[in-house]
């Protein structure tokens, strides 16, 4: 059965009143609070993997930069089989102090894969005081996906200067600091932590060019299929020779490319991460 979680919370950004460069603030205070909407939806697939999200703002306050926000998580949003009877109550609760949890993370200076292991053992431990990890469908913390959204919060903060912050603050009334300076968690240290196996290939392929990168320090978007994907190419001297306009191609033409990817699995089989990079430009297919 579904389940309507409305989790509300607020923001307060503390900040010089006569701060340069306004926009940065109104910038880091909407990442912030995009990068907590991502962290609430991941710690409530820890009890049922289909979950929604829409985040609402209730109001804001004149004098600081104060935002009384609430998130809309649907649980079980396919509605399947569920043996989760915890009160909304409950299931707020989690979501309030596995928040706090890893906002202290955060402020902490924490970074280490063991840390990272350490702070989903006492959200599991928060799961398991609610009743919440009894049920069929709970599953502990992906480490991955939690290491991601602690970073995005990272980057929102990381606009701020050394005498701005932020305070959360939770339904009931606790509150968190975050500043600038914190380190972020190195992705792929937690990758290679959780891999049981890497599988390497190289293969033959035509992409169709949906964008180039025309400034030489980002990937190319390409299409393939239906699927678009943002692929760096490696070759340097074909590189080289399209921006220097030896070699002329426009969106809509066809690279035969030689690709390696890499395919990072855990213990249980389940696909970690992906890794697909253009080695050799081949032929070049004109529209």
């Amino acid at each position: 059965m579904k389940k309507d979680i409305i989790n509300r919370f607020e923001l307060k950004l503390e900040f010089n009143k006569d701060t340069e460069d306004p926009s940065r603030l109104f910038r880091s205070f909407a990442d912030l609070i995009d990068s907590i909407k991502e962290l609430d939806t991941t710690l409530a697939q820890s009890i049922n993997t289909s979950v929604s999200s829409k985040i609402y703002l209730d109001d804001i306050e004149k004098g600081s930069l104060i935002g009384k926000l609430w998130n809309h998580l649907v649980i079980n949003d396919d509605n399947k089989l569920d043996d989760n009877d915890a009160s909304e109550e409950i299931i707020n609760d989690f979501i309030d102090e596995s928040r706090s949890k890893s906002l202290e993370f955060i402020e902490s200076g924490k970074s280490q894969v063991s840390d990272l292991e350490n702070l989903a053992n006492d959200i599991d431990e928060i799961a398991i005081e609610k009743g919440l990890a009894k049920t069929f469908n709970y599953t502990k913390l992906d480490i991955l996906d939690l290491a991601k959204n602690l970073n995005e919060i990272n980057d929102a903060v990381n606009k701020l200067e050394e005498d701005e912050k932020f305070i959360v603050k939770n339904s009931k009334n606790k509150t968190e600091e975050i500043t600038k300076g914190t380190d972020k968690i190195n992705i792929e240290d937690v990758e290679r932590a959780l891999t049981s196996e890497e599988i390497k290939s190289q293969s033959i392929i035509y992409y169709k060019i949906k964008r180039p990168d025309f400034l030489g320090d980002s990937q190319w978007e390409f299409k393939h299929g239906n699927k678009t994907l943002k692929i760096k190419i490696l070759h340097v001297k074909w590189l080289e020779d399209f921006h220097q306009g030896e070699v002329i191609v426009v969106p809509g033409d066809s690279l035969k490319v030689k690709i390696k990817q890499n395919f990072k699995y855990n213990k249980n089989g389940y696909l970690i991460s992906e890794k697909t990079e253009i080695v050799e430009v081949l032929e070049i297919r004109k529209n």
